[in-house]
């Protein structure tokens, strides 16, 4: 969601340029991209789980994941933070760290896994998305609701350069991206944790004209999918 209105349409333009003269982002342009920015890529480990799960009772799928943790721990996942939903009290997200990709695979599609959503859940409907981390901000967040968004681009490079372009250029923003992710299996596919005190921030952005001409200019080419947050206890 880290859009700019006037900056996107100037990051965009120079990204066009640049492959109009057949130039790309050279490893000294690589190497500069994280001045002046408030986001590091060094992280413990890039590699997290999302779920999504619906139709849960929150109370009663902390204690099933309470329970379940030495069986997460043996498939290398770690749980790192737990949201609720800020208008579907039914809803949490849970985002882990992962350190064996192929055990917190096996995990997620094993009778253990479904067993403990079952206990808490009357249609198991849940969402699983393995996803490297691309950016963690690096200071500290005074916003108090929290966004879950996702969003298909063209090429990721393309959007992170006027990301965080947008940052150098106009580092007061209405809102606090915490962390950027992309999907392992769908590298162009963005996803990210921001925080914002406006609840109904997406939608009024959603309903500017410019602004979305500006996400197009970026090569956001589908319609974000967002959920609305609260901290909660694992």
């Amino acid at each position: 969601m880290s859009f700019r209105p006037i900056q996107l349409v100037c990051a965009a333009a120079c990204a066009a340029l640049l492959g109009a003269c057949g130039g790309s982002l050279n490893e000294g342009a690589e190497a500069d991209d994280m001045t002046n920015v408030p986001f590091t890529r060094e992280v413990a480990l890039d590699t997290s789980l999302v779920v999504i799960s619906q139709s849960v009772n929150s109370c009663d799928w902390g204690s099933v994941m309470q329970a379940s943790k030495a069986v997460r721990t043996a498939h290398g996942i770690e749980l790192k933070e737990v949201y609720k939903g800020l208008l579907d009290s039914n809803l949490v997200v849970s985002l882990s760290d992962v350190s064996d990709l192929d055990k917190a695979k096996d995990y997620v599609s094993s009778d253990q896994f479904m067993h403990a959503l079952q206990q808490v859940s009357e249609d198991q409907t849940f969402t699983a998305l393995f996803l490297d981390q691309q950016l963690e901000y690096t200071e500290e967040t005074k916003d108090t609701l929290v966004f879950y968004m996702s969003f298909k681009t063209l090429n990721y490079k393309r959007w992170e350069q006027a990301f965080l372009d947008d940052y150098r250029d106009n580092p007061s923003h209405e809102f606090e991206v915490i962390r950027v992710f992309v999907g392992i299996e769908n590298p162009d596919h963005v996803h990210m944790l921001f925080k914002v005190n406006d609840p109904n921030y997406v939608q009024k952005m959603e309903k500017n004209n410019a602004f979305r001409m500006k996400m197009l200019a970026a090569g956001v080419v589908s319609y974000p999918v967002t959920y609305k947050l609260l901290p909660a206890k694992g």
